[in-house]
């Protein structure tokens, strides 16, 4: 896959310079006591962080360990084991992976009365307590809306936003609003008629979908492109595509209802509040998220750019050639911005 066009700059705080992002994340790592509030795990280096409300916040933290650091925000369903991944790749482009579980998802503790921009607090505290100074943000699907809104509160501190196929602010969005997504959980309608409703709805499917697992996956594999089809069959093979769904339905369907309606409701801000530069992803043969949506925020969002990509459905971030063609251009990106010559 390669994408039509690429940028080849991005702004962070005005007089930083980032020509060390990872030496100073590792100082900064190796002067800081994060041994108190974290937990440490060996499988797939799962951790756990104590948040100052008292909430667990659980994630994975893969790639090269002294890296410059990605947050990855994971889909619905979905949870921190799709971290890994984008491991190998990271590890190869020199990139950190972290991947937290979200409020009430995997092993992560539920937040009664979350808001979107809930979710920019959290990464706030995880990368205090890890000593990152900068980062950069990474959602997919669902994860893409977590991008934006850590680009609207922590612009200071984040370097690029980067959305995989994610919804756009149905409160700015004057298209068609379905009531059912293409992954058949509750869309934007059905949430602004009634909430009430879209916690039934998810907690149905998530029930079903537990009770036969086997048939969920299927039908996951039926909905998807041929493409995606593919790529599916060859991380079903590898058993972590189906771990990482159960362990999300796992949660239960208050906690995953929860969570999609944080993005189907107002956002709390508005596209054009998000300052930070954003690279928007979208496949022309995505069967979930429509094209629309991904044009859409690039016409609202202030520093966007749009890659299109056909042939291409929505599964395509866990291509290892995607991967290593989106590693390659945000290592341009950083390297252009900490270039001092005009």
């Amino acid at each position: 896959m390669r994408p039509s066009h690429c940028a080849r700059t991005f702004s962070g705080a005005p007089g930083e310079s980032k020509s060390a992002f990872s030496r100073s994340d590792k100082a900064a790592r190796e002067s800081s006591h994060i041994t108190s509030p974290i937990t440490r795990h060996t499988v797939i280096n799962e951790q756990r962080l104590t948040l100052t409300d008292g909430r667990t916040l659980a994630f994975t933290d893969q790639g090269d360990p002294d890296g410059y650091p990605l947050i990855f925000g994971h889909g619905m369903p979905g949870c921190r084991l799709e971290g890994r991944f984008l491991h190998q790749r990271a590890m190869e482009h020199g990139f950190r992976i972290l991947t937290p579980d979200r409020p009430g998802i995997g092993e992560s503790d539920f937040q009664p009365g979350r808001t979107l921009l809930d979710y920019p607090e959290d990464i706030r505290q995880l990368i205090d307590v890890l000593g990152i100074r900068r980062f950069s943000h990474m959602g997919w699907s669902s994860g893409g809306s977590r991008t934006l809104a850590c680009g609207y509160r922590l612009g200071a501190r984040m370097d690029l936003g980067i959305c995989l196929s994610g919804f756009t602010h149905f409160g700015e969005y004057q298209g068609t609003q379905r009531v059912i997504e293409g992954t058949r959980w509750p869309g934007p309608r059905l949430a602004r008629l009634s909430p009430a409703l879209v916690r039934l709805v998810v907690r149905i499917v998530v029930w079903m979908s537990r009770r036969h697992p086997g048939l969920y996956l299927r039908e996951a594999r039926q909905l998807v492109s041929e493409q995606d089809r593919q790529l599916l069959g060859q991380l079903q093979k590898q058993g972590h595509f189906r771990q990482d769904q159960l362990a999300c339905l796992a949660s239960g369907g208050h906690a995953i209802a929860t969570d999609l309606l944080t993005e189907l409701v107002d956002w709390g801000f508005h596209l054009s509040e998000v300052a930070t530069p954003v690279w928007v992803y979208q496949g022309e043969q995505d069967p979930f998220v429509p094209e629309d949506y991904a044009r859409h925020l690039t016409s609202r969002l202030p520093k966007a750019t749009l890659t299109l990509m056909p042939g291409t459905g929505h599964l395509y971030p866990m291509d290892e050639q995607f991967q290593t063609t989106l590693f390659r251009r945000i290592r341009q990106a950083i390297s252009d911005a900490s270039d001092p010559s005009p």
